[in-house]
């Protein structure tokens, strides 16, 4: 599959940014982040398009994001520093490309080896460099008329909350000409400190946990709306207090696991560490709003026994870790003195993972994009038909499991990467095949197949 690219240009913002708002400092909560590019993707069909042409719907888009970067004017910016951009306007890296391929036929059973090549200049990971664009975009045109959105965003101010944001006033600008706009408050609320320790950023912190040694591999595994009910259900008799989704297929997944480290090392570990950004929005009082810009989100680690597997005693060692990142956390981060709240909780953070490490455990990074609001990212043409959070199939050295929603949101991906051997056990789990489908095309979920 060979993809032409038709051509480049910065997308700028239909209207300048006042003086006022020409720079844009980055909070303490951004210093912890990473510098880094990360991309992600969508799939859309052509049928809800059909009335319009490929070049007017291009045109669509490239109006609508010109507009909506007038709201979120920071992502037309550059990078100055570690610590502020240059809201200048110059905006953001727009690329156009065409596959001469079928989107139902790419989408039959997706080689995931390809999916760089719909993400701007194929960056997965990489780092961020001075100057540099802050968000890229790619529109790839299909042959049928489909097409695929990809983007990459830059970790220093964006985490996964904000880029759904943004997507979803990107969308009802292009279906109503207007859109909310973003709330900058929180470069105030937790103010940036040049004194914030570099041994304790995020990447210092997990470098150790994607340098693990073997051959690590990506799977898929589905889990459909009716078989969570049945999770939730199960946990719920074993005592658990209104479940999530989220919850019932990690608390699966870590038990699964557990069970093929077991059997490959042939001894009983006590403990495992569970790795997890944690979104403070949801956790500060009151909430903060979801159109917050910003990494407003934390690293915790969770002690999990993995002696208890079961979803009950799994869920409620996690529930219990996460209880103190609470609206009074979230409080000792803000304003002057915030600095010294944040740096004593990463340096316990920092002596749980070297605890962790040093006594071998087993150690899963774990995130959750359910309820993001990315399947309602609709540009007029319908919602996404897949949105593949395919960072975790293409080879990252440790192991991982990023859950994201199924179209119809009620059930949920999970893409984990593991060490070959413990995945070989995984992938053929009799428990986890019971309720879950390894890599199955995105067309037989949520009959999307008459749609296409």
């Amino acid at each position: 599959m060979e993809i032409e690219i038709i051509s480049r240009e910065n997308i700028k913002p239909s209207s300048p940014t006042p003086t006022h708002l020409r720079t844009h400092v980055i909070s303490v909560l951004d210093q912890f982040a990473p510098p880094i590019y990360a991309s992600n993707l969508l799939f859309y069909s052509a049928n809800e398009a059909a009335s319009i042409s490929i070049s007017q719907r291009s045109q669509v888009l490239k109006q609508s994001l010109s507009r909506t970067l007038t709201l979120y004017y920071p992502f037309a910016g550059r990078n100055i520093d570690n610590f502020s951009i240059d809201c200048n306007d110059e905006g953001i890296s727009y690329t156009v490309a065409k596959v001469s391929c079928k989107l139902s036929d790419y989408l039959k059973q997706p080689d995931f080896s390809k999916f760089p090549k719909f993400v701007p200049e194929e960056i997965i990971l990489c780092e961020m460099t001075p100057g540099c664009h802050l968000v890229k975009i790619q529109e790839t045109m299909f042959a049928c008329g489909g097409f695929a959105i990809g983007f990459g965003t830059t970790h220093n101010i964006i985490d996964a909350t904000s880029m759904m944001a943004f997507l979803n006033s990107w969308g009802r600008m292009a279906r109503e000409g207007a859109a909310l706009s973003p709330d900058f408050s929180c470069s105030y609320i937790f103010p940036r400190n040049n004194t914030f320790s570099q041994d304790l950023t995020l990447m210092a912190l997990t470098n150790r946990l994607y340098q693990e040694k073997g051959i690590f591999v990506g799977r898929r595994f589905v889990f459909e709306g009716a078989m969570i009910s049945n999770l939730k259900a199960k946990a719920s008799r074993l005592g658990l207090h209104k479940p999530t989704r989220a919850e019932v297929v990690v608390a699966l997944l870590f038990k699964c696991i557990m069970s093929a480290s077991k059997a490959k090392f042939g001894t009983k570990k006590k403990s495992a560490l569970l790795s997890t950004l944690v979104n403070l929005r949801r956790r500060a009082e009151p909430k903060f709003p979801q159109t917050s810009v910003g990494n407003i989100l934390l690293l915790a680690a969770i002690t999990i026994n993995s002696e208890e597997t079961d979803a009950g005693s799994f869920v409620s060692q996690m529930r219990e870790t996460l209880s103190t990142i609470n609206g009074d956390f979230v409080k000792s981060l803000q304003g002057d003195h915030g600095l010294q709240s944040l740096h004593e909780y990463l340096r316990r953070l920092g002596e749980s993972y070297s605890k962790g490490i040093s006594n071998g455990d087993d150690i899963i990074t774990f995130n959750s994009w359910c309820n993001t609001g990315t399947y309602s990212i609709d540009f007029g043409w319908g919602k996404p038909l897949w949105f593949p959070a395919f960072g975790s199939a293409l080879g990252i050295s440790g192991s991982v499991i990023q859950l994201v929603d199924t179209r119809s949101c009620n059930g949920i991906e999970a893409w984990v990467s593991l060490d070959e051997e413990i995945m070989a056990m995984v992938e053929h789990d009799k428990e986890l095949l019971s309720v879950a489908s390894v890599d199955p095309s995105p067309l037989e979920i949520d009959l999307l197949k008459s749609r296409l």
